[in-house]
């Protein structure tokens, strides 16, 4: 059975998952301590779990926003792999994996690879819109572009913003977590995507860590 690796170095500790392109046969692996991202990539033979990569037909990773540095080792080694072995990859953006499948509108999907700062896509009625910045702006922005009274589903990392949006009038309606690890999130949502023409066509959103670099007056990464 032809196989699926999916990597996630930006919604949390580094993971990997494969699944078979059929849907079947779903297995992962994810560290357990910080320090584990620069061995993180040791779970990819965890969880091929004896086959080979001549079984792997498909990669996907992760695209951001999220972790700055899980993200990069992520997304240059699922590059890398799929350059070096001519597979097709699957880019997949956070915010698409922290989001319920079956929750309407308006929803919210929250990153955040920062401790104050958070990532937020709004799906509204007939509006997608990003607003990246600390927690507070973030919640002020949103309570602005929807307006008190509205119900918000909220899903993801939206624990720093959730009471800012209730004292600014927004009836939050939290999701639960999302599915552990992200990887094998990430594994079944890529089976419904078109990989890129080209890796190089899959480009990282570093999105809130953007936005601190920018305001420490740093230059851009």
């Amino acid at each position: 059975m032809k196989l699926l690796l999916a990597l996630d170095g930006a919604l949390g500790l580094f993971s990997a998952a494969v699944i078979g392109v059929d849907g079947s046969g779903a297995r992962s692996a994810s560290a357990t301590r910080n320090d584990a991202l620069e061995r993180g990539l040791a779970f990819v033979p965890t969880v091929l779990d004896g086959r080979s990569f001549d079984d792997v037909a498909m990669i996907a990773v992760t695209t951001g926003p999220g972790a700055f540095t899980g993200l990069r080792i992520a997304l240059s080694y699922a590059k890398s792999l799929a350059f070096a072995r001519n597979l097709p990859l699957v880019g997949v953006s956070s915010y698409d994996v922290v989001e319920p499948d079956d929750v309407a509108p308006p929803l919210a999907a929250f990153v955040s690879g920062r401790v104050g700062l958070a990532c937020a896509r709004v799906r509204a009625a007939n509006d997608t819109f990003v607003e990246c910045g600390p927690d507070d702006e973030v919640a002020e922005a949103l309570a602005r572009r929807l307006g008190a009274g509205t119900p918000l589903a909220c899903a993801g990392a939206s624990e720093g913003v959730l009471a800012r949006l209730g004292e600014r009038g927004i009836i939050v309606r939290p999701y639960s977590a999302l599915e552990s690890p992200p990887a094998l999130v990430l594994a079944r949502k890529a089976l419904r995507r078109t990989p890129a023409l080209n890796p190089h066509a899959i480009r990282a959103d570093y999105g809130s860590t953007v936005y601190y670099t920018r305001a420490q007056g740093a230059p851009r990464a």
